[in-house]
């Protein structure tokens, strides 16, 4: 089944980077991308989406800050945030949220995984709120 994934991140060549493994793996899959959150949801108002790969540092609001945003407005849509920064309180917080985290730098197996998780259920949390693998 063919998806629509966007990646949101402020460096086009990370966007091409993710882009690019994307496609590999998947190449009947169609993907978009954004600068920033706000980029995110003006592409979102045409283009339905059903996989998001957020990068956390971006300029405005952050990786997570975005993945709550996307969260609330699209339930079903299979979110990781992408960081070189695995703290603890990142790390919780991204998951929190009911998204994947996925450390930088990006490995191609670790995005492939990610996509292939999309084709499963979203697991529900105790909150009754679906959370990602």
């Amino acid at each position: 089944m063919s998806k629509t994934v966007i990646v949101v991140d402020d460096s086009k060549l990370s966007r091409m980077h993710v882009r690019a493994m994307v496609l590999r793996n998947k190449p009947d899959w169609s993907v978009v991308e954004a600068a920033n959150g706000d980029e995110l949801f003006r592409t979102l108002q045409g283009t339905p989406v059903d996989v998001a790969i957020i990068d956390y540092n971006m300029p405005g609001d952050n990786g997570v800050d975005t993945a709550a945003k996307l969260r609330q407005s699209n339930p079903q849509v299979h979110i990781a945030v992408i960081t070189a920064n695995a703290q603890d309180a990142v790390v919780s917080g991204i998951r929190a949220v009911g998204a994947a985290f996925m450390p930088k730098p990006l490995e191609e197996e670790q995005v492939v995984r990610f996509l292939n998780s999309t084709a499963l259920p979203r697991r529900q949390t105790p909150q009754g709120q679906a959370q990602q693998e």
